[in-house]
This record gives C-alpha cells, sequence and structure tokens, in this order.
C-alpha cells in the first residue's frame, strides 16, 4: 500500500542512520534508560554533545529555531509534503517563559504568512499559560485575584496567536493536554472557535480518540457548524501511560478506553464523521495506524477526491516517511508535523514522543523492514 522508494528526501546514509535509530527504538526499556540518563546530565549539568545522537534529535527535530528549520522543511516542500513547526516547550511555568513562548510561537504564525511550506501554525496551551490554573479551571473552582490576572493573560496570549493566525490566512491548531486540564483549555478556545471561524477554519482543536466520550463531544462540536466552520485534527493520544497511573493513584475510573479495540471503533467513527462535513469543515488525520489511513484515503478518493483541501494527512518528522511521501506523491495534503528548539529543552519531549511510538511495536517493526528495503532497492538500482 505504501511504496518504499518514497524516502525521496534523504541520502542512502541518512536512511542508515534512520535504521540504526529504529532499531534502538525497538528496545523500550533502552529508551527509558536513555530518558534516566538524560535527567542525570540535565540536572548536573553536563555538556551534552557526546549524548545527542542516542536521543534521536537530528532525526526527529529540525532545527533549534525557526530559521534554522527551513532546510529540512524546505526540502519536503519540493516533494508536496508540507510542514507545521511546532515549538517543543511544554508545561512552561513562570510568566516570563509563558512570554518568550509567545514569541516564538507568533515568529511561527509570521513564518508561516510568507512561506507557503506552513499551511498551519501550532499552539500548546501548556506553553502560554499554567498547567495548574487550567486544571484549577477545569475543577471549577474559583481564581484569587493574582489568579485571575494570570488568567487573564492567558487569554490575551490566545486571542494574539488567533488575530496573527487570521491576518497570516493560515489556520491555528491548538494541541490537545491532559485529560484532566482540557476542560479548562476549552473554556478558552471555544469562544475563539465561534469568534474567528464564521467565514473559514482559522482555530483548529484536537480531539483525543482514546479517550471515553471523545467521539460524542466531536459530534456535539458538528452539530454546532451552523454557525461557525468546525477544524478538527483527529489523533489517537499521547498521555496514556500517564492518564492510566494518575486514575489508578486516586481510585478513579481510567479516562482512556479500556481497549485498543475501543479507541479504533471511535478513531473510525470520527473519520465517518468527519466525512460527512468535509465540504464545509476541515479535517486533519493525523495517525500513524496505516488501517485508518488507508481506510480513509480510499474513501476521499471515492467520495470527494484525494486532493480535497479539506482533508490532511499528518505524521511526526522523522517519523513514517514512507506514508507521508507516498501519499504526497498520490496527490493528497500531506503535513509533518515538525519539532524545533534548542536541544537541552527539546530533548525531553522527543524522548516522550519515541516512548510513545515504540510502544506500537507492530509500527517500529514495519519502520524497520520499510527502511531496510529502501535501502536494498537503492544497492539494486544503482
Amino acid at each position: 500500500m505504501f511504496n518504499t522508494s518514497h524516502y525521496p528526501h534523504k541520502s542512502s546514509k541518512e536512511l542508515r542512520a534512520s535504521l540504526l535509530l529504529f532499531q534502538l527504538l525497538s528496545y523500550p526499556l533502552l529508551i527509558r534508560l536513555v530518558l534516566t540518563l538524560w535527567k542525570f546530565v540535565h540536572f548536573f549539568r553536563v555538556p551534552i554533545s557526546p549524548f545527542i545522537q542516542l536521543t534521536g534529535y537530528y532525526q526527529f527535530c529540525a532545527g533549534k529555531d525557526v530559521a534554522s528549520c527551513h532546510v529540512a522543511t524546505s526540502h519536503m516542500k519540493v516533494f508536496n509534503v508540507k510542514s507545521v513547526l511546532d515549538y517543543a516547550n511544554e508545561h512552561a511555568k513562570k510568566e516570563s517563559d509563558f512570554e518568550q513562548n509567545l514569541e516564538i510561537i507568533l515568529k511561527t504564525i509570521h513564518e508561516a504568512a510568507n512561506n507557503d511550506a506552513y499551511p498551519f501554525a501550532v499552539l500548546k496551551p501548556s506553553a502560554i499559560g499554567s498547567f495548574l490554573l487550567y486544571e484549577k479551571m477545569s475543577n471549577g473552582f474559583a481564581f484569587n485575584p493574582i489568579e485571575l490576572a494570570s488568567w487573564e493573560r492567558i487569554k490575551i496570549r490566545l486571542e494574539a496567536c488567533t488575530l496573527a493566525a487570521a491576518k497570516s490566512k493560515i489556520v491555528l491548531m491548538i494541541d490537545a493536554e491532559e485529560s484532566w486540564i482540557q476542560p479548562g483549555v476549552d473554556t478558552l478556545i471555544l469562544p475563539l472557535i465561534k469568534a474567528y471561524n464564521k467565514k473559514r477554519v482559522v482555530v483548529a482543536i484536537t480531539i483525543q480518540l482514546y479517550l471515553k466520550g471523545a467521539l460524542d463531544y466531536f459530534k456535539q462540536l458538528t452539530a454546532d457548524t451552523t454557525i461557525y466552520f468546525l477544524g478538527v485534527k483527529l489523533v489517537r493520544g499521547a498521555y496514556m501511560e500517564k492518564e492510566r497511573k494518575r486514575a489508578q493513584l486516586l481510585g478513579i475510573p481510567s479516562p482512556v478506553c479500556d481497549t485498543k479495540a475501543q479507541t479504533d471503533y471511535q478513531y473510525r467513527q470520527a473519520l465517518v464523521l468527519a466525512l460527512e462535513h468535509i465540504d464545509r469543515n476541515l479535517c486533519i488525520v493525523a495517525t500513524h495506524n496505516e488501517d485508518d489511513i488507508n481506510w480513509m484515503k480510499h474513501h476521499v478518493k471515492k467520495d470527494v477526491g484525494i486532493q480535497h483541501k479539506n482533508v490532511w494527512f499528518s505524521q511526526l518528522y522523522g517519523m513514517r516517511d514512507y506514508i507521508s511521501f507516498s501519499l504526497a506523491a498520490a496527490g493528497a495534503n500531506v503535513l509533518k508535523y515538525v519539532p524545533f528548539g534548542p536541544p537541552r529543552q527539546s530533548i525531553p519531549y522527543l524522548m516522550r514522543r519515541a516512548i510513545e511510538n515504540s510502544s506500537v511495536k507492530s509500527q517500529t517493526k514495519k519502520e524497520l523492514k520499510m527502511l531496510k528495503q529502501a535501502l536494498e532497492s537503492r544497492k539494486t538500482n544503482a
């Protein structure tokens, strides 16, 4: 279904480096060991250069700042694979950090305004506001005067990014957060959707289909789209281990679906629902699951055409390239999620991503197989 020749953006040397890295990723215990080592290195401020190769920084991160991402993203654009620049800085804690993160996110939006390699920008709510405030809002607790002032500053930051996206004529994707702070995030995002998505999608939200009730929430949102355009990024989820551990610790039911089959069902039904409203609403199919990608590819081609402007497929930078570049070659709209940031800041984020994706052993195994076949094919045709 996906062609091994579609690693056109990588040299044979780069393919061999990717192969080695994914061989390491097939051992989750090794990844956790490296993450523990990284925490030690970071805590004691040990020089990080000797350890960077082990972390996958160069495989999964396009550069340390917006400008340095241009080499990778412009090269992918040659093959009709677009990008969204994802500033890898989660859960900032200080107001000065929130303001610095805001400046960098605004840079990505302004860069997108002048570069058609970037049809989207992305914002992580916990990068511009306090995790604890989102949690407090989610639980319905009242803010004290200091907290209320901080909450108002989060609103101002979100509004600034949304307004910049509207002026830049791009879509601002809002990343999902942990389930216990997501309601607080939604109290800020949903009003922006209603205010800015009257003529087109300016703000797109992320729905994590591994959460119980996520499909019902999506249905509720689509029911209201007579008054606004809806943009959704459909993902399975990023915090499964964390969510289950917290629920167990607190003695509460896990918010995560009890079985993979339940998540599969919700995700597939979300795709069905998205296609029903695709002429009006935007859907970003953000998954590495080949069954769902093939299903969506087939139905889009059959119903509205693979090039439909409101359907995008998205995978992480440095992962599942054989999927991304094959889809782009077939005429689909394809988007790579491209993390960037200084190594000390980015590596914890990248390691979390590595742990998430290596946990799906079948996907890592398939990636290894495709990389090996691509290298063999190049030897044969040399």
